[in-house]
C-alpha cells in the first residue's frame, strides 16, 4: 500500500522533487479519502486540518459572496486545495465539494507539522512547493485585481502619496472585491 501511495504522490506536481524514500515519508501519513458527489470535501470556515491532492474526479473550490457562491476553481487530478492549512492555523477561506465521485488524499497539518520538526527533507521540500504553488496563485490573483480594476475604470494613480503595497490594498478597498 505504501508502494502504491508513494507512486500516487510522485504523479502529483507538489511531490516532483522527492526521493524515493522522501516519497516514502510523506506516504506514510496521507489518508485516502473518498468523496461522493455533490459531498463538501470541507467547508468555508471550518478548521483548517490539512492539505488534499486530488486524485481521481473533480473537486469545486467556492467562497461565500452576498450573491451567493462564486466558483474560484475547479480542480481534477494533481490539484491541491487546503495548502494554506499547512502554513497557517486559519479557518478555511473556500468550500471544496465534489462535482462527480472523487478520491483524495489527506495530508493532515499535524503529522506534517510533526515531520517537519523532525527537520525531514521531504517535509521541507513539500513546503517549498506551497510557497511556489502560493506564489502562482498569488500572481495570478494580481492579474484578476488589475483586470477588474481596469473594467472599473480605477487605477493605483487615484490613490496618491502611497507605496506600491499601500495602494494596492486602498485599490483593492475601493473596489471591494472578495478577498479570497
Amino acid at each position: 500500500m505504501a508502494n502504491e501511495l508513494a507512486a500516487t504522490l510522485k504523479a502529483i506536481d507538489l511531490c516532483r522533487t522527492l526521493s524515493g524514500a522522501e516519497l516514502d515519508a510523506i506516504a506514510a501519513i496521507v489518508e485516502t479519502r473518498n468523496v461522493a458527489a455533490g459531498k463538501d470535501l470541507f467547508r468555508e470556515g471550518d478548521p483548517g486540518d490539512g492539505l488534499f491532492l486530488v486524485i481521481s474526479g473533480e473537486i469545486n473550490v467556492t467562497k461565500r459572496a452576498p450573491a451567493g457562491e462564486h466558483l474560484l476553481a475547479r480542480l481534477g487530478p494533481g490539484g491541491v486545495l487546503g495548502e494554506m492549512s499547512l502554513v497557517t492555523a486559519d479557518a478555511r477561506s473556500a468550500t471544496g465539494r465534489a462535482t462527480v465521485d472523487s478520491q483524495v488524499l489527506h495530508l493532515p497539518a499535524a503529522r506534517f507539522r510533526a515531520l517537519l520538526a523532525t527537520d525531514s527533507v521531504a517535509a521541507h521540500k513539500v513546503v517549498a512547493a506551497i510557497a511556489e504553488l502560493l506564489a502562482r496563485r498569488l500572481a495570478t490573483m494580481n492579474d484578476v485585481v488589475l483586470e477588474l480594476s481596469a473594467k472599473a475604470g480605477i487605477s493605483a494613480a487615484d490613490v496618491p502619496s502611497l507605496g506600491q503595497t499601500q495602494k494596492m490594498i486602498a485599490l483593492h478597498r475601493k473596489m471591494q472585491v472578495w478577498s479570497f
